[in-house]
């Protein structure tokens, strides 16, 4: 007997299972959820084809313990007109030509991997049992896999003695299995959205917005999944499955991976996180320049090809947590497009990717947007035709000047720049590794890059001269302030430093300010970000949360030479946010930790601060810094 419920989803799977072995529900109880079958009476398989129709199968996955060989006969007998790949776990077998794909996997990974090489599965079908954990942990791995409307279907175990009612005994998240995880994905469907996702981790919140409607089939239980999932996997898996679904990826320009070591001697206030957060060598890895086909684009750096998300999308690229603000966040594996079911504007030519996930911020626009133009003349080479793919900040319409003042200053004109409000399906797309891979590493090309953007702006700067010392405050935050920052910056001044607020001066004045003075300190940020546009060794002084994992100024140290002298603070961290320095970093960012405020330690390392300003030489009268001319 099939049983089946449609409609709103909080009425589909209130209490799921049979409190114990044996027991069934009697033919007039009113269907409240799958119900485990009694030990013993299992249905054979051959069920699948009433649960799923073969006609609207066109990609089946399998996947099972032992005997895929057999297994993937019968599927290919029963689906004839389907594209079958069987997923095994058991014994290797020997490699032969079946007519259907094998593939073994070792790890939950592999099934990823697997699904990420064939086109979205129509319908998946786990036939394992006795193995409960796996099975969920599958489900929760390949769910969001499927193609809109597809079908997810696997055993139903019997229930232990004295298994509860799932509405009155609800299974922790890391334990019970898919009957388990069903019931309690429906039952916070029904919830309010904050209480949802104060329950849910981000992966949960896409299964719940994802699962449609829930079925029984004999001793099957069947899940219909709806919208549609972008998979997200590393550089090197993303492009093994390109290669494995024939999507052609042109490299037209590359930079191999080097070793450099630190040009820079550095001090640290605190050696423990200088010897985690500043070695004195850096990996730096290789850069490539690719060209995609038809590849679907999104504001705020999204570019998704046969629904895998290109590296170029990535924030941070190489981190395991793989966030993308510029989509819906739903883990490591998966997101969706905030604009989900909007028809992409055809962009017909080629492109080049330029976007960020925070479009329009200062810091973003220099580190990550201008560290990818290391390989524009060589894709300007050969697309003459070539523009720019970028969105603007959040709520405009259009770039900050300052964006094409960089822009212009490399040789790029405004004619060459296509802002994006919405999806676009691009006919090529050319993109490139970012040089600047915060926290990894700084590719000398950038250096390149930003060298042609000062020799762009400096003769539009103006001659008045420059201090020799300069202190880079913040007049506006909001966020990472150093709270006793007068104090700190009182200090500096009676040693010398003039205050500069980069905001206040032209972009070719603080270009000009930049690749001139020798001694440059500052809160780490936007400010001293700056200093890429040193024209060669300089003493620079950071004053940086402990908490704050970036370190911009240490890479661009290492980079360009001279001394740098790091001095981490205590942050103070938001109520409800524990202590320490632990989350501080890209795959754990600890909520409130990155952006927390923090106090420069007078009694601890003030001594410190005045021994080096004193070192720095004795304070002589400065004259004022650039007149003023804003932006």
């Amino acid at each position: 007997m099939t049983r089946s419920w449609s409609g709103q989803l909080r009425s589909l799977v209130s209490r799921a299972r049979a409190r114990a072995r044996g027991v069934t529900a009697a033919a007039t109880t009113p269907p409240e959820g799958p119900r485990r079958p009694p030990a013993g009476t299992r249905q054979p398989l051959e069920t699948v084809r009433q649960a799923v129709d073969p006609a609207g199968v066109r990609v089946l996955v399998v996947i099972c313990r032992d005997r895929p060989v057999l297994l993937g006969r019968r599927f290919q007998e029963w689906y004839p007109d389907a594209q079958l790949t069987v997923l095994f776990d058991g014994p290797q077998v020997k490699a032969a030509e079946h007519g259907f794909g094998l593939t073994r996997f070792a790890h939950e990974r592999g099934i990823l991997r697997a699904l990420a090489s064939l086109p979205p599965a129509d319908l998946v079908v786990d036939t394992r049992r006795g193995r409960p954990a796996a099975v969920r942990s599958t489900f929760r791995r390949a769910f969001l896999a499927l193609a809109d409307g597809g079908r997810y279907v696997a055993r139903l175990e019997p229930a232990p003695d004295g298994a509860g009612d799932i509405a009155g005994d609800i299974a922790a998240p890391s334990s019970g299995d898919i009957v388990d995880d069903v019931g309690e994905l429906v039952r916070r469907q029904d919830l309010p959205t904050s209480e949802r996702r104060k329950l849910s981790t981000a992966l949960e919140l896409g299964l719940v917005r994802a699962l449609a409607d829930v079925t029984t089939e004999g001793d099957l239980l069947v899940l219909r999944k709806q919208g549609e999932h972008v998979l997200k996997l590393g550089v090197e898996d993303t492009r093994t499955a390109l290669a494995a679904r024939g999507v052609e990826q042109r490299v037209i320009a590359r930079v191999p991976a080097e070793r450099h070591v630190s040009a820079s001697s550095v001090w640290s206030s605190d050696a423990g996180l200088a010897a985690e957060r500043l070695p004195d060598a850096v990996e730096v890895g290789e850069l490539t320049c690719t060209v995609y086909t038809d590849v679907l684009c999104a504001p705020r750096q999204v570019a998704v090809l046969e629904r895998l998300l290109l590296p170029t999308s990535y924030f941070l690229p190489g981190r395991s947590s793989r966030r993308t603000r510029g989509m819906h966040y739903y883990g490591s594996d998966y997101s969706g497009l905030l604009q989900e079911g909007v028809e992409p504007e055809a962009l017909p030519g080629t492109f080049y990717h330029l976007d960020n996930q925070i479009p329009g911020h200062y810091g973003h626009v220099i580190t990550h947007d201008l560290s990818k133009l290391w390989a524009w003349d060589a894709a300007l080479a050969q697309h003459p035709g070539l523009r720019l793919l970028i969105s603007p900040p959040e709520g405009a319409d259009d770039l900050p000047a300052y964006t094409y003042e960089l822009l212009g200053a490399y040789g790029i004109g405004r004619e060459r720049v296509r802002v994006i409000t919405g999806p676009v399906r691009v006919e090529r797309l050319i993109t490139a590794s970012q040089a600047f891979q915060q926290p990894n590493f700084l590719s000398p090309v950038a250096r390149d890059v930003w060298a042609r953007v000062t020799a762009g702006l400096l003769p539009r700067a103006g001659q008045d001269p420059l201090p020799e010392r300069v202190f880079v405050s913040r007049r506006v935050a909001t966020r990472r302030r150093c709270l006793n920052g007068d104090e700190v910056e009182r200090r500096f001044e009676d040693a010398g430093f003039v205050v500069v607020y980069p905001e206040d001066l032209s972009l070719p004045d603080q270009v000009r300010l930049f690749s001139s003075v020798p001694v440059v300190a500052g809160y780490a940020g936007s400010g001293l970000i700056n200093t890429v546009f040193s024209a060669g060794p300089a003493t620079r002084v950071v004053l940086a949360s402990k908490s704050y994992w970036a370190t911009n100024e240490y890479h661009i140290a290492a980079m360009y030479g001279g001394d740098l002298h790091y001095f981490w603070c205590d942050p103070v961290l938001p109520d409800g946010v524990s202590g320490g320095v632990s989350g501080g970093s890209p795959d754990d960012p600890g909520t409130g930790r990155f952006h927390a405020d923090y106090v420069f330690d007078v009694d601890r390392d003030g001594p410190a601060l005045d021994a080096l300003l004193a070192s720095i030489g004795s304070p002589v009268r400065q004259p004022e810094p650039p007149t003023p001319a804003g932006r």
